[in-house]
């Protein structure tokens, strides 16, 4: 199936025009899951990029994090019409198709990300993209995509300055919350991230392991 859906991001890509990206995940490989995409530079991302270099305030993804499988014979989940945000600061138009196998667990996701600002700002940059056209192939080509590590450590830092304090005077409720925002951002799907997630926080894995917990039976409750 995954094979399949290659093909048909390469089309979809084409018909859609270069104003939306067309994403295929592989979930069994969350460290660079992206295994097709079309017009990933709305995105920067390209084939390997992992799972969490997607755009910010993701449902897809959340729904993807909230879910312990779905019932056995249900082939697929559709999260549409929902808003997120590039890291270039983008406004986008995001559907995800997360499809699933006979017992229910997701295996692949499909996503679609509409670029509205270029769509509604389209007019009024047409003489800078006139002029700058020679440039912008340069660019892409010259700009690595950023790597698993990397992502890591950002979203752990953002983690951390989201409580405004330093780990040093943090409160455990302020290290749930730092944890809250990694998990949002999808951090723990890397197996990685949690002895890193722990090492900055002055933390056990295992108490990081109990965050989660706790944040999971708040939703729960």
């Amino acid at each position: 199936m995954i094979d399949t859906l290659r093909h048909i991001v390469e089309g979809l890509g084409c018909a859609l025009g270069r104003n939306v990206e067309v994403v295929l995940h592989d979930l069994g490989k969350p460290g660079a899951s992206v295994t097709a995409i079309a017009n990933g530079a709305i995105t920067g991302r390209t084939i390997g990029s992992p799972i969490i270099s997607g755009p910010f305030n993701d449902l897809g993804l959340k729904k993807l994090l909230s879910e312990e499988g779905a019932s056995p014979g249900e082939s697929h989940t559709v999260v549409s019409g929902y808003k997120t945000r590039s890291k270039t600061g983008h406004d986008l138009d995001s559907t995800s198709v997360i499809l699933r196998d006979g017992e229910g667990q997701a295996y692949a996701a499909l996503c679609v990300n509409a670029d509205m600002t270029s769509l509604r700002q389209v007019q009024g940059f047409l003489n800078d993209l006139l002029d700058d056209v020679g440039h912008g192939d340069d660019k892409t080509e010259s700009e690595a995509p950023p790597n698993v590590d990397s992502l890591v450590q950002e979203i752990i830092e953002e983690g951390i300055r989201s409580t405004r304090k330093s780990v040093a005077i943090m409160t455990k409720e302020d290290k749930i919350d730092a944890v809250d925002h990694m998990n949002r951002r999808g951090l723990f799907l890397i197996r990685s991230s949690v002895d890193i997630a722990a090492a900055s926080l002055g933390v056990s894995r295992f108490t990081i392991y109990n965050y989660l917990d706790e944040l999971k039976r708040s939703v729960r409750t």
